[in-house]
């Protein structure tokens, strides 16, 4: 007979308002939007899925499309000095412990990869960690600002059962960092609806939300370059970022060929990619941009100064470049050269469908997760960044 399959609560304190479609908040990242994609494909397989999430105004426990949701606190309950412990410590705690899961999985660099993985040792369950991003595995991430929530992010990730990264790059920056081997788990998105008509108005599109990392000024450098094409700029503001956010809102104002939607609800940012012509990037750094998957699933190529290691038969999915004038050149061409921007487009296409399909992806959890359940160790963690350790010594995994 075999083992059932592990009940498994996503912890995504951030997910509730893109899970249950609410319009009225301004808050959506990757790594929540790949979290519900994920949890509601296994839901709607039959598993038995849960998520803890911040308390947005929904019910102590709610059910959305098959998936048990248990509040935690508000976003900014709590006294300042006070509020790590009580509320945040305590309800995420409690809100474990009612999911009751034989795996935990947490998406991102912060204290919750922490708090997850001393709660699964002490009451004998899995956890998984997620990459979100490149920075999440560098040595005093920026994701982090505190040195007590920096110890307790390094210790979930020595502590954890398993470690799902997006690219090989953050395979090897999970191995040299933190001594730690990695899944390949790539990021799933469900291809759209084939297009049947050209959009009259075909735009060029920035998606992000709008922090340093982003880069945001540079799309405004290369639509400032090429008046004669039309942009589109979506985005709401990172956290403590309203003051880059106006920066950027004021001088997107002043460019007659710009668009500035600001934020967006997903259903309605995904309904501009549908007439988009090509997609720009600006970041400094990124893991693996649902973004990119957004554009890529719909044949339109992208441009953008960081790799995500994408490769269809070996070649480089998307173009890459290393300055905004290189970036302003290719855009120029692209937006000129319809045959083109098609071939690009098409292999962009089918390397979605080949590597990042739900129905490829999905079973890989699966598997993933059901093994766990099979493994009876725990991890060997290794040392602290920066600890130094003889080669002999380092432990393996």
């Amino acid at each position: 007979m075999s083992q059932p399959f592990p009940k498994v609560c996503f912890i995504a304190p951030n997910a509730y308002p893109l899970l249950s479609g609410r319009r009225d908040i301004q808050l959506i990242g990757g790594a929540e939007l790949q979290v519900v994609l994920v949890a509601r494909r296994l839901a709607s397989r039959g598993r038995d899925v849960s998520m803890v999430c911040l308390d947005f105004g929904q019910p102590e426990v709610t059910v959305v499309d098959g998936i048990r949701v248990f509040r935690a606190y508000a976003p900014d309950e709590g006294i300042p000095a006070l509020r790590f412990l009580w509320p945040r410590l305590t309800d995420i705690w409690s809100s474990l412990r009612r999911a009751d899961a034989d795996i935990y999985y947490q998406q991102t660099a912060g204290i919750l990869t922490g708090i997850m993985a001393a709660y699964c040792r002490r009451h004998r369950r899995k956890s998984v960690f997620a990459s979100a991003s490149n920075p999440d595995l560098f040595l005093d991430t920026p994701r982090i600002q505190f040195a007590r929530d920096r110890w307790i992010y390094y210790y979930g990730v020595r502590n954890v059962d398993r470690i799902f990264v997006q690219n090989d790059e953050q395979a090897r920056l999970c191995r040299e960092n933190f001594r730690r081997e990695s899944i390949l788990v790539p990021n799933i998105y469900p291809m759209p609806p084939e297009k049947t008509t050209e959009s009259a108005e075909a735009v060029i599109l920035w998606v992000s939300t709008i922090r340093a990392l982003k880069q945001p000024h540079l799309f405004l450098d290369l639509v400032e370059a090429l008046p004669d094409q039309h942009f589109r700029m979506i985005g709401g503001p990172g956290d403590g970022e309203f003051r880059l956010f106006d920066s950027v809102a004021s001088r997107a104002s002043s460019l007659r060929n710009l668009q500035f939607m600001g934020f967006l609800p997903f259903e309605e940012v995904e309904s501009h990619f549908d007439w988009a012509s090509i997609f720009v990037n600006t970041s400094s750094s990124e893991g693996f941009p649902n973004a990119f998957l957004q554009a890529w699933s719909r044949g339109i190529p992208s441009v953008s100064f960081v790799d995500a290691g994408a490769r269809l038969d070996g070649d480089v999915v998307g173009v890459q470049v290393a300055t905004v004038e290189e970036m302003t050149s290719v855009v120029a061409r692209l937006a000129s050269d319809e045959p083109l921007r098609s071939t690009l487009g098409k292999r962009c296409a089918a390397y979605v469908e080949r590597c990042h399909s739900p129905d490829k992806i999905v079973p890989l959890y699966e598997r993933v997760f059901a093994d766990m359940m099979l493994d009876g160790s725990r991890p060997v963690a290794g040392p602290y960044p920066g600890e130094k350790v003889p080669p002999e010594t380092r432990p393996r995994q």
